[in-house]
């Protein structure tokens, strides 16, 4: 199985993806708060890459059928029913809601992968999981990370190389340069905790608050779930 790795959502586009399985990754936390919603009920999450464009889709549902979600500067958005923390999207909040997320690297991602013939939102809440369906369907696979700001992040990196990494205990797997480097800093010593002790994501969370969500995503094979991009413009879990 071929499998290409790129490093960050600004440097995705859709020639890239088109015709291709792709796997989209924002440990910190878009994908994260994606899996949690779908998990714990949510029916689908659209994505937007605006504020305005979310807000102009919530007029299109019925009251209280759908609920705003996203951040800025790793923020609730002024407004906005939720945040980007998926602590928050508990079954309570969201189960049978619509969501529609909007967040600065991970529904960005989403957007510039659209072109694929299939899309999954994966974290390392549901790596495992995701790692099966994708080695059952043995088409060569893109990894998008979705990064912060721009720049490279290695906890979408570290999440990455375990993806690659369990994807081969299925089945035989070839990478590109940078998912050979993914790889082998999964398969270094230590925890995920450890290896991202000096990420600078991680840091920044936890310096406005977000200790709690960094534990929380940073947690592998919590869920079997895989949240599946669909041409009508949501995810939902494949079936």
């Amino acid at each position: 199985m071929e499998i290409g790795l790129i490093a960050t959502a600004q440097l995705t586009n859709p020639a890239l993806c088109e015709g291709k399985t792709v796997a989209v990754i924002d440990v910190l936390r878009a994908t994260s708060v994606i899996v949690t919603a779908l998990a714990n009920g949510a029916d689908k999450i659209y994505t937007t890459e605006g504020i305005p464009e979310a807000r102009n889709l919530l007029t299109t549902f019925l009251p209280n059928a759908a609920l705003l979600g996203g951040e800025r500067a790793g923020k609730k958005i002024e407004g906005f029913d939720l945040g980007n923390s998926p602590l928050s999207y508990t079954a309570e909040v969201v189960r049978d809601k619509n969501i529609i997320l909007t967040t600065t690297n991970g529904t960005l991602a989403i957007r510039n992968s659209k072109t694929a013939k299939q899309l999954f939102a994966v974290s390392f809440l549901n790596v495992l999981y995701a790692a099966k369906v994708l080695a059952e369907t043995n088409q060569p696979l893109m990894i998008v990370c979705s990064g912060t700001n721009g720049n490279f992040s290695l906890d979408d990196a570290l999440c990455a190389g375990m993806l690659i990494d369990s994807i081969s205990r299925f089945v035989p797997v070839q990478c590109d340069d940078l998912g050979q480097i993914a790889l082998a800093f999964h398969r270094q010593e230590g925890s995920i905790q450890e290896k991202l002790s000096d990420c600078r994501h991680v840091k920044f969370l936890r310096s406005i608050g977000y200790e709690k969500d960094v534990e929380y995503c940073l947690q592998p094979n919590l869920f079997t779930a895989l949240p599946e991009y669909f041409p009508e413009g949501y995810l939902a879990l494949k079936q």
